[in-house]
C-alpha cells in the first residue's frame, strides 16, 4: 500500500499544467515580459515547473499544412488537402481563395472556372476573375494581323540584363522542358556582356529542345541594335543574342544581314543560320500604363517587384532587395507575379528583413497569392513585416 501511495504521488509531481491556447503575440509578450535574473538562471527546474504552451494558429486546421505542402512543389497533393477541407467547411473562404490560387498558378482553367460556379452558389459572392498572362504584361496579337492567343507559363525579365538574371535564366529553362513559355523581354532596359552571354546561351538550348515559344521582343531588339551600333561597345555577346533571337523567330533575312556586319566588325566567321524545328511567335508588347495602385494604395513603381518561384537558390534577388531597400524608408516587396516560395527559401526572407529591423524602416508585403501569403504567416514573417492580402 506504501508503494503504491508513493506512485501516486510521484506521477501526480510529473503532470504538466496546461493552460489556454495562446497567440503568437500573447506568447511573445509573456517572454518579453518575464525578467530573468541571476537566481532564475541557477534555478533548477523541476517537473512542477514544467508548462507547456500551445501556440494558437491564425489559420483553421489542416491550412498551414496545405501551404507548406505547396511550398515543397506537391501542387497537387495540396490541390486534394485543400478540396478535403474545403468538403468539411464549405463556408470558410480562405480554402477557396486558396484553391482557386492553385488553379491559377497551375493554369487549370476548366476546374478554376468550375469552381467559380460553386462558389456563387455556396457562398453567394463574386468570385475572383481568371488573370490571363495577357493581364500581366503581353498582349494578345501578333506584330502581324493575325490574332493569335496567348498560352503557357509566363516569364518576364526586367531591368538590368545582367549576372543577377542567373537564377530567373535558369528557371526559364527549367519551365520550357515542360510546357510553353510566354518570354517577355520588353522590361530589359540595360545590357551587359555576361548577361548576353547567359540569355543567347539558354535561348541556343531553347531552339535544340525545340521549345514552345511566345517572345515579346520589340523593344528589347532596339535596345540591342543600339547597343551594337556603339563603336566603343566591342563585345560580341550582345551580336550573339540579336543574331540568336532572330534565328528563333525565324528571320532568317535580318539574320543574314547582322551575320555580314558581325564577320565585318570582329573579323571571324559568323554563326551559321539553322532553321528552327519550332518557330517562336513574336507578340507585342502590352501598351505602356500609368502606375497602378495595388491593394496596399502604394504605387508599383515604389516597390520592389519579384517574379516567378523563389528558391533557395534565389539569394541575387534577396541582394537587389536589400539594396532597394537601402534607398527606401517604406519599403514595398511586390509578389502578384509570384507563383510559389519554396520552404527552403524561407530563410532568405528572414535574413532579408531582420537585417531591415534595426533601421525601423516599414515593410509591407502586398498582393502575394493566397498560398504564398499563408506560408510567410506561417513561418512568422509577420512579426517582422506587414503582409497585405491581395484584393
Amino acid at each position: 500500500m506504501f508503494k503504491r501511495k508513493e506512485k501516486q504521488e510521484a506521477d501526480r509531481s510529473l503532470e504538466m499544467v496546461a493552460v489556454k491556447p495562446k497567440s503568437k503575440e500573447q506568447a511573445i509578450a509573456e517572454i518579453h515580459a518575464e525578467t530573468l535574473t541571476e537566481q532564475r538562471f541557477n534555478e533548477d527546474l523541476t517537473h512542477e515547473s514544467i508548462i507547456v504552451t500551445e501556440m494558437e494558429s491564425q489559420f483553421p486546421y489542416g491550412v498551414e499544412d496545405a501551404a507548406m505542402t505547396y511550398a515543397n512543389g506537391r501542387t497537387d497533393d495540396a490541390i486534394s488537402g485543400v478540396h478535403a477541407l474545403l468538403a468539411k467547411t464549405p463556408k470558410e473562404e480562405l480554402l477557396w481563395f486558396m484553391l482557386f490560387d492553385l488553379y491559377q498558378v497551375s493554369n487549370k482553367r476548366k476546374e478554376f472556372d468550375k469552381l467559380a460556379l460553386d462558389y456563387v452558389n455556396e457562398c453567394e459572392k463574386s468570385p475572383p476573375m481568371w488573370r490571363s498572362a495577357g493581364d500581366e504584361s503581353l498582349a494578345s496579337v501578333t506584330e502581324t494581323p493575325t490574332v493569335a492567343a496567348t498560352e503557357g507559363q509566363l516569364f518576364s525579365l526586367k531591368g538590368s540584363l545582367d549576372l543577377h538574371m542567373a537564377d530567373r535564366i535558369g528557371l526559364l529553362q527549367a519551365a520550357a522542358s515542360k510546357g510553353s513559355i510566354q518570354l517577355d523581354l520588353s522590361g530589359l532596359t540595360l545590357i551587359t556582356p555576361e548577361g548576353a552571354g547567359l540569355l543567347q546561351a539558354a535561348m541556343v538550348k531553347l531552339q535544340k529542345q525545340q521549345a514552345t515559344l511566345q517572345i515579346a521582343s520589340g523593344a528589347f531588339v532596339d535596345l540591342l541594335q543600339q547597343y551594337i551600333a556603339q563603336p566603343e561597345n566591342n563585345n560580341c555577346e550582345p551580336w550573339l543574342l540579336l543574331l540568336q533571337l532572330y534565328q528563333l523567330q525565324g528571320k532568317e533575312s535580318e539574320f543574314e544581314d547582322l551575320a555580314v556586319d558581325f564577320a565585318v566588325r570582329f573579323e571571324v566567321s559568323p554563326p551559321s543560320w539553322e532553321s528552327p524545328k519550332k518557330i517562336a511567335t513574336s507578340v507585342a508588347e502590352a501598351p505602356k500604363k500609368p502606375a497602378a495602385i495595388p491593394s496596399s494604395a502604394v504605387a508599383e513603381s515604389q516597390a520592389f517587384i519579384m517574379t516567378g518561384t523563389i528558391t533557395s537558390a534565389s539569394a541575387a534577388i534577396f541582394d537587389a532587395f536589400k539594396q532597394y531597400a537601402a534607398k527606401h524608408s517604406d519599403v514595398v516587396l511586390d509578389m502578384h507575379a509570384v507563383d510559389r516560395v519554396e520552404f527552403a527559401s524561407v530563410g532568405l526572407f528572414m535574413d532579408a528583413l531582420m537585417a531591415l529591423i534595426p533601421s525601423g524602416k516599414n515593410v509591407s508585403i502586398i498582393d502575394a497569392n493566397m498560398m504564398v501569403r499563408v506560408l510567410l504567416i506561417t513561418m512568422g514573417l509577420d512579426q517582422m513585416a506587414t503582409i497585405l492580402p491581395r484584393k
